[in-house]
């Protein structure tokens, strides 16, 4: 027999899962190997930091592969979120929203993430919810630019709520010439 033999056929669907399931996996070991080296509170820093800059790429990324610059509008940009999630979460993020003016109300009932931090045992389970509102955020802002993000998390599974709830504002950005403009925000 010669190497390299041929690769096993997988579909896509099975890929797409597998591939999901070992970026979880990775992400997983990555914080656990983190909090061994620098413990627990300078990991979950590190990796919120790491988590909402990955963010923008993930954004970029499923952007490209649906061949849009953009989202079209808040909804739009809630299904790329979601078609992302389930390719990464394999089904296991379990969210709802709310649309009103001007934002959404998210509710989240399970998190993958959330479920594997608790199974982690250690000290705290909260450090996906540390990066969570800035990661939606930072997704939000990717998908819809020239827009002014805000999130508040008022509920969180990790802080031992029954459910995730993040109320979201999307405003057009008032652009270089509004007060915000000397903010240093960016």
């Amino acid at each position: 027999m010669q190497w390299p033999a041929e690769p096993y056929p997988i579909s896509g669907d099975k890929a797409a899962a597998l591939m999901g399931s070992l970026a979880l996996a990775w992400d997983g070991q990555w914080f656990l190997k983190a909090v061994e080296e620098f413990g627990l509170e300078a990991a979950m820093r590190l990796n919120s930091r790491v988590r909402v800059a990955f963010g923008k790429i993930e954004m970029r990324e499923t952007l490209r592969a649906l061949g849009k610059k953009s989202a079209d509008d808040l909804v739009d940009a809630l299904r790329i979120i979601m078609t992302y999630s389930r390719l990464m979460m394999n089904d296991r993020l379990e969210a709802t929203g709310d649309l009103r003016p001007g934002g959404v109300d998210i509710r989240v009932r399970r998190c993958f993430v959330a479920e594997n931090a608790r199974r982690a045992h250690l000290d705290r389970f909260d450090q996906a919810c540390l990066a969570c509102p800035e990661l939606w955020r930072t997704w939000l802002s990717v998908l819809l630019p020239g827009h002014d993000v805000g999130i508040e998390a008022t509920a969180q599974l990790g802080r031992g709520d029954g459910r995730c709830e993040m109320t979201v504002q999307v405003r057009p950005d008032p652009g270089p010439d509004s007060e915000r403009a000397g903010s240093g925000r960016g």
